[in-house]
């Protein structure tokens, strides 16, 4: 690991403060949120009760007085910095690779991202960012996997001063998303904390070793292109720009805001000018409750009146029709095309009108759930 005779002051006060960390973060860890679920939780909630508050101050006071305890040391020659820098830079990377392989582990054997029956019975839209989460991630034991292997992977690569930074560049970008994925999804803070406080000390580690990393951003390794420089500019521009130019068009002419879009409930169903049951859809699929539409031409017809049951539901695609109040709509199974006729009577309420096969329906539409540009 590349080193120095003598840092200064800050790269002092940063090391100290790391290392501060680690210890803390690890005691709370080990010693608390792991031994409670193997042994009597009183017992450890007592003593961490006591012993927490202390060693935070410790903590504190060790990476305030470190750092001046060890310039003034060094200035009388007194301190073999190297050496000192090696120990603790020696505790940060054993503190991450404890924590990061901790996490790695548990996905491995369910205990983060497991099952949860609440969860399971839940809608989607009504979870919190956090339990949307554990069920995007526990849906797929593989994917979650594939996660906990480059977590132990990475922490076993930290222990040894020769694979540290390849353990830092694969375990960093990880870190990084998942504390993007914790501040934005509503994390409970201790989990985010501990996730900020991994990828900082990750962070350390990588720019430890700049001085091997920055050549791979400032030297050029392949033999440049002979073309001109104006036409070479032009044709970066052009290959962002195409992807932007596209991105622009779709959204803003292609795929635009349709008004209708939203959740409609259907109030009424005529077959034949005869009214249909309103327990009809417990039986029949095709005796829709609930028609979502989405801005994107995604239309869902949903038999069932209190969710949207994804199994018995009827997906496609619709059009709206300029000039003759009509929609087409595609359906995706059976494939079939409806050509629907709109009576709008205002912005909450409107009437379909289609044929099936020999059959007229006429649906009554109420608006329950506006789109959310409205």
């Amino acid at each position: 690991m590349p080193q120095t005779a003598k840092n200064p002051w800050w790269h002092k006060s940063i090391l100290s403060i790391l290392v501060a960390l680690a210890c803390v973060n690890s005691f709370s860890s080990v010693f608390f949120f792991r031994l409670t679920t193997v042994t009597n939780w009183g017992i450890i909630n007592t003593i961490y009760k006591y012993m927490y508050p202390p060693l935070i101050v410790l903590g504190i006071v060790f990476a305030c007085g470190f750092p001046f305890y060890w310039r003034a040391r060094e200035k009388g020659g007194k301190i073999d910095t190297e050496k000192v820098q090696a120990v603790l830079v020696a505790i940060v990377r054993y503190w991450l690779a404890l924590e990061i392989s901790g996490y790695g582990f548990g996905k491995l054997f369910g205990l983060q991202f497991g099952e949860s029956f609440f969860r399971s019975d839940s809608i989607v839209g009504g979870l919190s960012g956090y339990n949307l989460t554990w069920n995007y991630f526990g849906h797929s034991y593989v994917f979650s996997s594939i996660i906990a292997v480059i977590q132990i992977a990475g922490s076993i690569m930290l222990l040894f001063r020769r694979t540290t930074l390849p353990g830092v560049l694969i375990l960093l970008p990880v870190m990084i998303n998942i504390v993007l994925i914790d501040l934005f999804y509503g994390i409970p803070l201790p989990a985010t904390l501990n996730a900020i406080y991994f990828t900082v000390g990750l962070t350390y580690l990588f720019f430890l070793h700049w001085n091997i990393i920055q050549p791979l951003f400032t030297k050029i390794l392949l033999r440049p292109i002979m073309v001109a420089q104006p036409l070479k500019q032009l044709v970066r521009v052009l290959v962002i720009g195409c992807s932007l130019g596209f991105s622009v068009y779709v959204s803003g002419y292609v795929i635009t805001k349709q008004p209708i879009a939203g959740k409609w409930r259907v109030t009424k169903t005529l077959r034949n000018n005869v009214e249909v049951s309103g327990n009809d859809w417990q039986s029949d699929s095709s005796a829709w409750q609930n028609i979502y539409i989405e801005h994107y031409k995604r239309i869902t017809c949903s038999p069932n009146p209190y969710f949207a049951d994804v199994k018995r539901s009827q997906m496609g695609e619709y059009a709206v029709n300029p000039g003759d109040s009509s929609i087409t709509v595609r359906m995706f199974d059976p494939a079939r095309n409806l050509l629907i006729h709109v009576n709008h009577v205002n912005n909450n309420t409107m009437i379909w009108k289609y044929q099936i096969g020999i059959d007229t329906v006429e649906l009554f539409l109420e608006r329950s759930l506006v789109a959310s540009h409205e």
